[in-house]
């Protein structure tokens, strides 16, 4: 949120960020780890001051902070979802006898939305966006609750953002999401009891997203931090990453989508784990394609999306 309001990370945030990387160190060393990899995502990425602030924790790490791009933390996200799906039987279920279908992997954090496409054994095509809850609440929220005038800025600035991406024959028709704003979404519909089970593998409808959405903007923070299953460190800017949410998967024609435990830092211990074993990098996913020209990833032969489902319907959330 800082970085977005400020353009850099100030002092004390830099200092609790060293802070937190020399305990881990700590803590690393007596689990007696023998490597240990340090990464910055966008907050880091983007700071005006990243050399300076990225030095600090790399001491304080005692190894070198890897800032991934944009297109990195999409490609490391896809690696663990796509790893990560055996193990939610709810998500095989939709792709049985469609092994080689392409599904969308979306990961939506504080400072970037990060979106890939590809299949459980190829990845095709990544996309990061500067759409972070984090990022949208520092740049255009200074009331609480978001007022009108803030709410319609912060849609249109998203709407003007995924308007640079591909059009509607491009995407597939399944939907995997992993980040802290999916996840927060799916704690509270849980203990909503709109929906049930584990969070790994778990199925949010879109119309419930946008009815719990709602109540995320119209309320204030007082209210937000007592609805059941609210994650006190999101209460100021959960509301902010469902829209983004929302706005993704309506303009998908998305009627749900599956939740992942399974994210970056997943995708960050697979990596790490076939390079100890001298497994060579993947190359370099493709970034994202004109908005004229959306299937050019399309080759013959390769799975098409099946029928989407219905995304009109009442909402199942009640709070």
């Amino acid at each position: 949120m800082v970085v977005g309001r400020e353009g850099r990370i100030p002092e004390p945030h830099a200092s609790a960020a060293v802070k937190a990387a020399t305990k881990l160190r700590r803590r690393a060393e007596l689990s007696g780890t023998d490597r240990i990899v340090a990464v910055a995502t966008s907050a880091l990425r983007d700071a005006g001051n990243r050399e300076k602030v990225a030095r600090r924790l790399a001491a304080a790490a005692g190894v070198p902070v890897r800032i991934l791009s944009g297109d990195e933390e999409a490609a490391l996200t896809f690696v663990a979802v796509q790893a990560g799906l055996p193990l939610a039987p709810a998500f095989r279920g939709r792709l049985e006898g469609r092994p080689g279908d392409p599904f969308l992997g979306v990961d939506l954090g504080g400072g970037s939305l990060e979106l890939a496409v590809g299949t459980g054994s190829r990845l095709d095509w990544t996309s990061s966006l500067e759409l972070g809850a984090s990022r949208l609440v520092g740049s255009f929220i200074r009331h609480d609750p978001v007022t009108r005038t803030e709410r319609a800025r912060i849609e249109a600035h998203i709407e003007a953002i995924l308007d640079t991406l591909p059009g509607d024959a491009f995407w597939p028709a399944a939907c995997v999401a992993a980040g802290g704003t999916v996840k927060a979404l799916a704690r509270l519909m849980i203990a909503s009891g709109a929906v049930a089970g584990p969070l790994h593998g778990l199925q949010l409808a879109t119309v419930d997203i946008e009815a719990l959405g709602e109540l995320l903007l119209v309320e204030g923070r007082r209210r937000r931090r007592r609805i059941p299953g609210m994650d006190r460190h999101r209460v100021d800017v959960l509301g902010a990453g469902t829209l983004v949410l929302i706005r993704l998967l309506r303009r998908l024609d998305l009627g749900e989508v599956t939740v992942s435990e399974w994210g970056l830092r997943e995708g960050v211990i697979l990596e790490a784990a076939e390079r100890a074993q001298g497994v060579p990098p993947p190359k370099a996913p493709l970034s994202a394609p004109d908005k004229g020209t959306p299937a050019r990833l399309k080759t013959p032969g390769e799975g098409t999306p099946g029928a989407r489902l219905p995304v009109r319907r009442e909402p199942a959330v009640a709070f």
